[in-house]
């Protein structure tokens, strides 16, 4: 039989007649009804709903009990949790089971949000609550993500970003100062002061290789962000850098140019360019430190054929020796003229390798400034190269590079060192030191220490072509700079984030400059 209808309501009519006749024509009884469930109580209509006996809770154990606002009734195989802000759930299985530990209703999860639901991807399940969720995956088991933690995790996509589903409960760390939840492809890691961020992939491993928050980058300050050639993870104290084309990972321990410093030449302190009896000594690395000083910059090597290697290497060790004594970092640094680059490498190699009772330099920086090699071009090569090898060279030295003013090379005077390779240099060197001396400048404009530091500061990560460069500014010089000056510069560099302010140099910097400088103390980068 063939039936038409203009009308889909009347065409299911008459099939619906027809079933029912073959089925009372077979002697076939019809299905039963369910019972609609009426229960007044929300626990005992939740129970119904859920299939009662035969349902995914089990039977009821007990009778309700009464917490806070609501009400809880055991099950033997879950729970079903009701208030009058969250409605009523229930909750069962594995993930019943971690909520049950967790405290259930009346712990830090709270009642129920949602019943257990299928997570997106169809691997898992999970339960939202009113402190945090619990999810489960055949390959994870069920654990608990909450608080500052969870919520990183839900803007990087729950279980369908990265991170995947939760290894660990969140977790107090060894240090007990943070928290941190262990994910598939990686971490969060919390504290007070720094929020939570994620760690993963390559640069996980390494910092949990250099002993996770414990080790000597601390806490991470930032999630994993794209820099130039790779990716970065910015932490308490310093950063880890994956490099795309060599699959290497770099760290930087910015400890050695944060704070306040002061510059020390061959020709304040070495017998070789000072005579017998140099102005600067050991001994006076006291009057740095009561002055507020943090870092010293020791001139450790001179392009010079009559010392090829390093100069005054006894006073080297003095002053290393007692600047670590009064809590003092040392970074020995070097001006390469860019004639002979193997020259060049070896110097700053003997800086690194140097020892002396046990001391060695706390970080080494090249100073990019000598224009010997007239060639511009040729110049930009060897300065390329020699930084090439030396990044290689010294893979465990967290390098600086001192450059010339961008206020200058860019605005004042293009000529002076055109076409500088900022693009090429970028991934070489951790920290980035402008020589911005206000003092050279003359006119109203660029004479202003606060507006000098400032741009000069910006004009380095733009150049770099990364926002998040680490920047240690040097201002100054000469015996007219006024405490004023070094506010303003200490004002302008905490505002962009540089990490370290420093003088040049000591024997030229009154007493009275050093007072807005102590306690610099800013954690810049992203």
């Amino acid at each position: 039989m063939v039936l038409r209808s203009s009308g889909g309501g009347r065409l299911r009519s008459v099939l619906v007649l027809l079933a029912v006749a073959l089925l009372v024509g077979t002697g076939t009884a019809l299905p039963a009804q369910a019972a609609p469930c009426v229960q007044t109580d929300p626990l005992a209509r939740k129970y119904c709903e859920l299939g009662e006996a035969s349902s995914v809770v089990g039977t009821p154990v007990g009778a309700p009990s009464a917490v806070g606002a609501g009400r809880v009734q055991d099950h033997t195989r879950g729970v079903i949790a009701w208030s009058p802000a969250t409605g009523v759930h229930e909750v069962h299985g594995s993930i019943g089971v971690r909520y049950r530990e967790a405290g259930g209703p009346g712990g830090f999860l709270g009642f129920p949000l949602t019943d257990e639901l299928p997570t997106p991807d169809r691997v898992g399940r999970f339960n939202h609550f009113q402190g945090g969720s619990i999810y489960w995956s055949p390959s994870t088991g069920a654990h608990e993500v909450h608080g500052a933690i969870r919520a990183t995790w839900e803007s990087l996509a729950w279980e369908r970003g990265f991170l995947g589903f939760p290894l660990t409960d969140e977790l107090p760390t060894p240090d007990g100062v943070g928290r941190f939840s262990h994910f598939q492809g990686g971490s969060i890691y919390w504290t007070p002061w720094t929020g939570a961020h994620e760690v993963h992939g390559w640069i996980r491993d390494r910092w949990a290789a250099q002993g996770w928050e414990r080790g000597p980058l601390g806490y991470p300050i930032s999630d994993e962000f794209t820099v130039r050639g790779g990716r970065q993870s910015s932490f308490t104290g310093g950063f880890l850098r994956f490099t795309v084309a060599t699959g290497a990972v770099r760290t930087a321990v910015l400890e050695p140019y944060e704070h306040s410093g002061t510059w020390v030449t061959r020709f304040r302190f070495s017998r070789e360019y000072a005579g017998a009896n140099p102005p600067i000594r050991p001994e006076h690395v006291d009057s740095m430190a009561d002055a507020g000083v943090r870092v010293v910059y020791l001139q450790a090597a001179a392009d010079d054929a009559r010392y090829p290697d390093l100069i005054s290497p006894d006073l080297l060790g003095a002053f290393l020796t007692r600047a670590h004594a009064r809590g003092l970092q040392v970074v020995g640094w070097y001006l390469p003229r860019f004639v002979d680059v193997n020259a060049d490498l070896r110097r700053l190699r003997a800086i690194a390798d140097f020892r002396a009772g046990g001391q060695a330099f706390d970080a080494v920086a090249v100073d990019i400034e000598d224009r010997t090699v007239a060639d511009v071009d040729l110049r930009n090569a060897r300065l390329v190269e020699l930084s090439q090898r030396l990044h290689v060279a010294l893979p465990g030295v967290t390098l600086g590079a001192i450059v010339l003013p961008p206020v200058v090379t860019d605005v004042l005077s293009p000529t002076y060192w055109p076409r500088f390779p900022w693009a090429q240099l970028s991934g070489l060197y951790q920290v980035w030191l402008p020589m911005a001396y206000w003092s050279n400048r003359t006119d109203a404009t660029w004479s202003d220490a606060y507006r000098y530091t400032r741009e000069n500061i910006l004009r380095t990560r733009a150049n770099l072509g990364e926002i998040c460069a680490v920047v240690s500014t040097i201002g100054g010089f000469g015996t007219t700079e006024t405490a004023a000056d070094y506010s303003g510069m200490a004002r302008a560099a905490a505002e962009v984030g540089a990490v370290g302010v420093s003088v040049f140099d000591w024997t030229t910097t009154p007493p009275g400059s050093w007072p807005p400088l102590r306690g610099y103390d800013v954690r810049g980068g992203c």
